[in-house]
């Protein structure tokens, strides 16, 4: 059961990535178009624009923002003037003036219809789509959604590695992490996903971690105990 809901999930997002989304980049080809890629993890997200840039008859160009990024707009027009089939845009959940950058597009909306004639993909998670209805509402409305979800076992993996990485020092926790974090255990959880006693302790750990950093130190507290209350057992039945 387990392994027909991963083959599902994997079989829906390449169908999306080729006969939805890549499609619509190659059939957008001249003018503009703006279409929303919807991840909420990073290292999915990496894969995917990976997989899309190899399968789209299109050449794509790629263009990350930088935190300091002030206007969408700007970024683009510097960045590439000539020669441009399709663009894809990553890293627009670090930029720190986030807002106003999405409140600035929606005023000068009409500037990317006029001087983009190409496909423009936002690779995005769910926090930003709410801040791109909220802050630029007629924007929003102009583009096409595609929605990628990801496998429980990758979730596994991921939260697996980040305790991991914590545990010997070879990560630092931030607060678009710790969002990760949190949605990839209620995704789980959502899911109905069974763990292992270790991978659940080593997750309960992480997830104490980030309610500590969010200061919710109640739930913090419990989640350590959780996973302290493992580890007393293992080590007492060793």
């Amino acid at each position: 059961m387990v392994d027909d809901k991963l083959e599902e999930i994997s079989v829906r997002n390449e169908r999306s990535l080729q006969q939805q989304l890549a499609w619509a980049i190659e059939a957008s080809v001249g003018q503009f178009k703006l279409i929303l890629a919807r991840c909420n993890y990073a290292s999915s997200g990496s894969r995917l624009t990976q997989r899309l840039r190899e399968i789209c008859q299109v050449k794509i160009r790629v263009l990350v923002l930088k935190e300091s990024e002030r206007t969408l707009y700007t970024a683009i027009r510097e960045e590439f003037r000539d020669d441009v089939q399709a663009l894809m845009i990553l890293g627009l959940e670090s930029v720190r003036n986030l807002d106003q950058m999405l409140i600035t597009a929606n005023q000068v909306r009409e500037e990317f219809r006029k001087n983009f004639p190409f496909p423009v993909v936002l690779w995005i998670d769910d926090e930003v789509h709410k801040k791109l209805m909220q802050f630029a509402p007629d924007l929003e409305s102009w583009t096409t959604t595609k929605h990628f979800a990801i496998p429980p076992n990758e979730l596994i993996e991921f939260l697996q590695e980040t305790a991991e990485q914590l545990l010997t020092g070879r990560f630092n926790l931030t607060l678009e992490r710790c969002w990760e974090i949190k949605l990839a255990w209620q995704d789980l959880q959502n899911a109905g996903q069974v763990l292992e006693a270790e991978a659940k302790a080593r997750i309960q750990y992480l997830l104490g971690l980030t309610e500590y950093i969010d200061n919710r130190l109640d739930n913090a507290l419990e989640y350590y105990q959780e996973s302290l209350t493992f580890w007393q057992q293992l080590n007492n039945f060793v």
